[in-house]
């Protein structure tokens, strides 16, 4: 028992390298199996490393296209919604001692995301523009802090304290302008209460966003209440107010800075192609149902698609099998490379193995014969030993296949990651498929088939196992199976975390304005708008009287000093 015990642990510590249909394997034994049999080094064997050779450089090729041409540029495209600061990351902080460059439609602070154009972000926070709190923003004080702004919000604040000043100019014919409004001097809060509505408006990039406007309700309290006469008491009007700012060559084109116009190509341009759906609303301002249309776009789309339960299942399966083709590939060099280690090594010029059994001067009639001859002799004459510049050869290819296995992993991982469709993620991965099988495309198309026919019969080379579990190999391929589904729920979990969860949040706030990440959406929400409507515009006017005539009404005085007091932006 004890022997037969001992001879099932020896058993247990051999392995084996079985000849396989690739280039690889068939280059591991060539040229020492056409030394043995020629005595010589052969146009076999020197085929066994021009196949090699180009195979490698194939497989370069392929990646360094599909890594340049493909997971760069998406990585690009990401990059331009999300701005972080740093080349390898993805969801990062609005600048800190760096200068926001405005080339991204997003920044992330706080954890949530701001996607409006430059000129908006700084128009919408009268608390960095008003430093003093006297309630007027002056020129000077745009002056005093021009660089400042102008690094950490892209824009120009004197551009925008002028962009401003244009705005109120042709609002004259609605309302009375002070001295310090007409002079370009300073804008009183009220002011800009006044004209916050329209530029809060050109936030929502192009007409497109009209009836997701209107299907939100944010002209509601303007319809019901009829404060707002430029937007009117109907759904027709409202919508002739948003596409009187919001299509080309409207309102906010011609008014904001060059940098919204850049915005707003750009921002449509990453969203992708819109999709429309049509709903009915009912008028709020007493009407009868309007039908409308509801604007998507395929970026937000195609990411809200990537996050759903069946979506990450059978992206977990195909990223699970990638993981295993390269895992298995892996194991394979590692025996060869156990192999090496392992074989002694003699000098070129003592092999003096010839040719027998007639298999180079047999030329008789019968070619099966001599074929099952050599095939006899292929089988029974081990290779013993190898040369030194053979040993050094498969130390340079098995060093290139490791680390092109690494890069096919990683290119793998992010080809695959970045896809967020069904079909197109299974060409994906049949595409990588085909990079790791041009080693048994070019074996099965360049070699002959007797050729092939010797190396595949040919008996498996028998090693010792070295390493952890050796003596174990059952527990070993478990572990390894166990591992790739690991690895495959990890990186899934990180990918989703890290990067598509992120960019749905921002490319939903970017392309629609709305999610719970998003900074506009609470900003510039439905309650914003009701109160804006019903309250901010009618108080403005009333407050911009006060300016005109120096009298507050005594009803409103009485009633609520302190409204009026903070309509005024006074203390």
């Amino acid at each position: 028992m004890a022997a037969l015990g001992s001879e099932n642990d020896e058993e247990s510590l051999k392995d084996c390298i079985s000849p396989n249909a690739d280039v690889f394997s068939y280059f591991t034994l060539t040229a020492p199996s056409e030394r043995k049999k020629h005595g010589k080094f052969t146009v076999d064997a020197f085929l066994s490393y021009l196949l090699v050779f180009v195979v490698l450089f194939i497989q370069c090729t392929l990646l360094f296209c599909v890594s340049h041409k493909v997971i760069a540029k998406n990585a690009k495209w990401q990059f331009g919604i999300l701005n972080t600061g740093k080349d390898w990351d993805i969801v990062g902080l609005m600048p800190g001692k760096g200068c926001s460059d405005g080339k991204s439609l997003c920044t992330s602070q706080n954890g949530t995301f701001t996607c409006a154009p430059p000129s908006l972000q700084l128009i919408g926070r009268w608390d960095v523009l008003d430093a003093n709190k006297d309630g007027t923003w002056t020129r000077d004080e745009a002056m005093a802090s021009r660089e400042p702004l102008r690094c950490k919000y892209a824009v120009d604040p004197v551009e925008v304290f002028d962009v401003l000043i244009m705005l109120l100019k042709q609002r004259e014919k609605y309302i009375w302008l002070h001295q310090d409004v007409k002079g370009s001097k300073g804008i009183q809060k009220v002011y800009f209460t006044y004209i916050m509505g329209d530029i809060a408006m050109c936030g929502y990039r192009n007409g497109d966003m009209c009836g997701n406007l209107v299907k939100r309700g944010f002209f509601d309290a303007a319809l019901i209440h009829g404060t707002a006469p430029r937007v009117g008491t109907s759904i027709r009007s409202a919508l002739d107010y948003c596409h009187s700012l919001l299509d080309i060559g409207g309102f906010c084109e011609r008014s904001l800075p060059s940098t919204y116009a850049t915005w707003r190509i750009k921002s449509v341009q990453e969203c992708k192609d819109p999709e429309y759906s049509q709903f009915t609303y009912q008028d709020p301002g007493g009407g009868g149902p309007k039908s409308l249309l509801e604007v998507d776009y395929d970026a937000r789309e195609d990411y809200e698609i990537a996050q759903t339960p069946v979506f990450l299942i059978y992206k977990t399966c195909i990223i699970f099998l990638w993981l295993l083709l390269i895992v298995s590939q892996v194991r394979a060099v590692f025996a060869v490379v156990t192999w090496v280690l392992q074989i002694p090594i003699k000098d070129d010029a003592s092999d003096e193995d010839a040719a027998k059994d007639g298999t180079e001067t047999d030329w008789g009639p019968k070619p099966q014969a001599k074929l099952n001859r050599r095939r006899s002799a292929l089988r029974n004459d081990e290779i013993q030993s190898i040369a030194w510049s053979h040993r050094i050869s498969l130390i340079l290819v098995t060093f290139v296949r490791i680390s092109m296995l690494l890069i096919l992993l990683y290119v793998g991982l992010m080809f695959l990651g970045r896809q967020t469709d069904y079909i197109g993620l299974l060409l994906d991965g049949v595409a990588l498929i085909f990079i790791v099988e041009v080693e048994e495309i070019l074996y099965t198309r360049v070699l002959r088939q007797d050729v092939r026919h010797e190396w595949e019969e040919r008996e498996p080379i028998i090693l010792k196992k070295i390493g952890f579990l050796a003596h174990r190999p059952d527990v070993t391929d478990t572990l390894w199976f166990v591992a790739v589904m690991l690895m495959a729920i990890a990186f899934l979990v990180y990918y989703t975390t890290f990067i598509v969860s992120p960019m749905y949040d921002a490319l939903q706030c970017a392309c629609l304005s709305e999610g719970q990440m998003c900074h506009e959406a609470h900003i510039f929400s439905k309650d914003f708008w009701d109160h804006y409507w019903q309250h901010d515009v009618p108080d403005s006017i009333e407050a911009i009287n006060i300016f005109r005539t120096g009298v507050v009404p005594s009803d409103d005085l009485a009633n609520n000093p302190g409204a009026v007091k903070k309509i005024l932006g006074t203390n």
